[in-house]
Order: C-alpha cells, then sequence, then structure tokens
C-alpha cells in the first residue's frame, strides 16, 4: 500500500463518520446504524494526512452466487474523500491500494454502487467492468381494494425470525446473486424502519408465499426495495396490500433483471444499478449479477 494508506483505529471512527456524512449527506440513523452494525477497522481503509483522515472506504464482505458455486466477495463502499483534497488522484491511489488488499484476502469479486453517474467511468479503470441492473416495473392496478379475505393471503409484519428462513431459501433460487447473511437481513430491516419502511410477509395457509421491502416514494408512490415470492398471485396480493397500507396508487418495483429478455411493456425499465469486478484471473460467468438491499 501507499505509505499514507491504513486501516484506520478504533478511535478513528468518529472522524470517519464525519466524512461520511460531509460526503453523502445521509441521515444520522443511517449513519449511526452503518458505523454500529457494519463498520469495522479490519475493512477500512484510510489517507491520513498530518494525523488526519481525508480519504477513506469501506470493504465489507459479502457472499455471491453464481450458479451452483458461492464465492467470497466485497462489497465496496463509502469511498470519500475532504472536498479540499479531491482532484489531487488521492481516491485512485486509495482504490488501487483497495484492489491489492481484497486480492491479499483472497475475494473472488467485488460490487459497488458508483454515488455518481460519472463514476461508472471512474471504477471501470479499476476492473469493475460488469454492470449489475435491474428491472423496475410500475404496478397501477384498476382496483387495489382486493382484500385478504378474497385473494387468501394474510400479512404480517417481518422480523428477522420469521422472515429470514424464507428470504434465504429464495435468495439462493437466483443463478447470481450477491447474497445476505442473518445479520445483514436485521440490518436492513433496521435499515428500512430507519427510512421509514416496512417489510411485510405474505401468508398462505399460515406460511410464508412472498416478502416485500417497502416505503413511500411519494404521496401517491411506492417503492418496493425488493420483492421475493413463490407465484404472481403471491406478488400481486403483496402489492395490493402495501398499496392500501400506505394509501398510494402506484408501486415502483425493483426486480431482476434478466439478458436477453426484451422489455416491451412501458411499465417496465431497465436501469443501472452497480458494477462488479472479478479479482482472480477465471472468467467469471457474471454477466446477469444482480444484488438489492445494500444499505444503497
Amino acid at each position: 500500500m501507499h505509505s499514507d494508506t491504513q486501516h484506520p483505529l478504533s478511535d478513528d471512527r468518529h472522524e470517519i463518520m464525519a466524512l461520511w456524512q460531509e460526503t453523502f449527506r445521509d441521515s444520522d440513523a443511517f449513519v449511526d446504524l452503518f458505523f454500529h452494525r457494519v463498520f469495522k477497522p479490519e475493512n477500512t481503509l484510510v489517507v491520513k494526512r498530518n494525523n488526519r483522515i481525508i480519504s477513506a472506504l469501506q470493504m465489507i464482505p459479502c457472499e455471491v452466487k453464481v450458479a451452483d458455486s458461492i464465492l467470497s466477495s466485497a462489497y465496496v463502499c463509502g469511498v470519500c474523500t475532504l472536498p479540499t483534497e479531491r482532484g489531487k488522484g488521492i481516491m485512485h491511489r486509495l482504490m488501487a491500494d483497495a484492489m491489492n488488499v481484497m486480492r491479499r484476502k483472497g475475494y473472488i469479486l467485488s460490487v459497488l454502487i458508483p454515488a455518481e453517474s460519472w463514476l461508472f467511468d471512474f471504477y471501470r479503470k479499476f476492473g469493475y467492468i460488469y454492470p449489475v441492473s435491474y428491472t423496475t416495473e410500475f404496478y397501477s392496478p384498476k382496483d387495489s381494494s382486493m382484500s385478504a379475505e378474497v385473494s387468501g393471503y394474510t400479512f404480517t409484519l417481518c422480523t428477522a425470525e420469521n422472515g429470514f428462513p424464507y428470504f434465504d431459501r429464495k435468495q439462493r433460487e437466483r443463478r447470481c446473486a450477491v447474497l445476505h447473511n442473518v445479520y445483514d437481513f436485521e440490518t436492513i430491516l433496521r435499515d428500512l424502519i430507519c427510512d421509514h419502511g416496512s417489510t411485510w410477509i405474505a401468508l398462505k395457509e399460515n406460511k410464508p408465499a412472498g416478502i416485500a421491502f417497502a416505503k413511500l416514494e411519494s404521496g401517491s408512490m411506492i417503492r418496493i426495495k425488493e420483492m421475493l415470492y413463490d407465484d404472481p398471485p403471491a406478488k400481486k396480493a403483496l402489492v395490493d396490500h402495501l398499496l392500501h397500507l400506505y394509501h398510494a396508487q402506484t408501486a415502483k418495483i425493483h426486480l431482476p433483471f434478466k439478458p436477453g429478455k426484451s422489455i416491451i411493456s412501458v411499465n417496465l425499465q431497465i436501469e443501472s444499478y452497480g458494477l462488479a469486478c472479478a479479482l482472480d484471473k477465471q472468467n467469471r460467468e457474471i454477466a446477469d449479477l444482480y444484488m438489492s438491499l445494500m444499505l444503497d
């Protein structure tokens, strides 16, 4: 690593938090959640000048499922530099050091979500050449008043205890996706609550048939950040329930993008979300990698 790049000390936490806040303007609740549940000095790199942190990033361990393999990976986030130090090549050197650290730790893949559109080109210089996309579906039912009794579904708020077993089974059915463990799942639930959202489970004959993570995006639209379900009726029942719960007219649903599948509906849009990098020399088939709920 460069001479001024290092892992921070535990006492550096609050200085890194302040730099994060100055860069991303996230809520205090989110930053407190991240730095108490996710942040670890050994997964963080900082640049110090005159005993002051001027740049930082996080390399959060995660797992990525590709076909039948589970690959040890790292999610890069919180990439930030003091405004007065930008344009000096500091972040370029810090990212180069991070790539070496991740390879030394044996990570096979790395994923990230660029904070701004111009950063997609910046990260491609380091090998983040695999796009991570998703499909946005807009759903506005003619009649969103369908009751649980009519559809045969009931609904319950999700907790780690009642929701993670179903969530884990469904996420592992995907061919290529970033996986979340139960600790991540609990963090995701707390993050959504901080963002004034909620997570609901649809039950069919008292068994989970779908799960959705939602928040009100505007007065008449909800955003479903992630949704896993057994079949279309379970999906519709969940969306209708959430529309009724939030008194909304339209649902904006984040769903996996399937390459090669043409989008012909005006209710569907393909969105650029993140980037992935293969850290080893093998040719990884990750062209259709999907990730969501990454504390974005």
